[in-house]
């Protein structure tokens, strides 16, 4: 596996709004890359919640990505995009593992994660999450070298209750679906909707 003092993640912003990551396996580059989502998210007008929900969220997306990489023994960089289109962002992050697929849909009645925070309040979801992740750490690369990792688990859960929209979709051979049929799975794509509209 590449070390990640070998891949420099640095931001990249092709357009007004438009943001792009390339980032190594590891879970070091998550903290770089919320740093630069924590940042684009405060100069485009964000508030602290709207921003700590989608961090949330990506967190949980990256993490999953990063440990979709390595459960599959590969190094490839793992691509985040994200555009910030007035109250709209949107975000995508590309691995070449097994990514989120294996988890079962997200039910309306999950009694400890909830699609909406309407019915309890933002404090107790993220006390229910952190008791949940205490109990499955997992061991991932840092700096890279493994170390154990408690932010596992209920990462569908955890990304469905902050976002508006999430769809994931598969990539391989050229093509990329959400229901894979007839080519080789290369890895998945997370698309993450958040509309600050929404959420006033």
């Amino acid at each position: 596996m590449t070390a990640p003092s070998e891949v420099i993640p640095y931001l990249l912003s092709p357009s007004p709004g438009s943001y792009a990551m390339f980032l190594p396996p590891d879970m070091s580059s998550v903290k770089q890359f919320r740093f630069e989502l924590k940042r684009t998210l405060e100069d485009n007008g964000f508030s602290s919640d709207n921003i700590m929900q989608i961090e949330l969220a990506a967190d949980e997306a990256l993490t999953n990505a990063v440990a979709a990489n390595v459960s599959c023994d590969c190094d490839e960089t793992i691509i985040c995009r994200w555009r910030i289109d007035a109250a709209k962002f949107t975000l995508y992050i590309l691995d070449y593992g097994s990514g989120l697929s294996g988890e079962s849909p997200v039910p309306d009645n999950d009694k400890e994660l909830l699609r909406s925070n309407q019915s309890q309040c933002f404090s107790t979801f993220l006390d229910h999450i952190k008791n949940h992740q205490s109990k499955k750490p997992e061991t991932l690369p840092y700096n890279g070298s493994g170390q154990k990792h408690k932010n596992m688990g209920k990462g569908l859960k955890i990304i469905n209750a902050m976002m508006d929209s999430v769809k994931v979709m598969f990539h391989g051979e050229g093509m990329v679906d959400e229901a894979p049929a007839g080519f080789k799975v290369m890895g998945s794509i997370v698309a993450l909707e958040y509309d600050r509209s929404k959420h006033l």
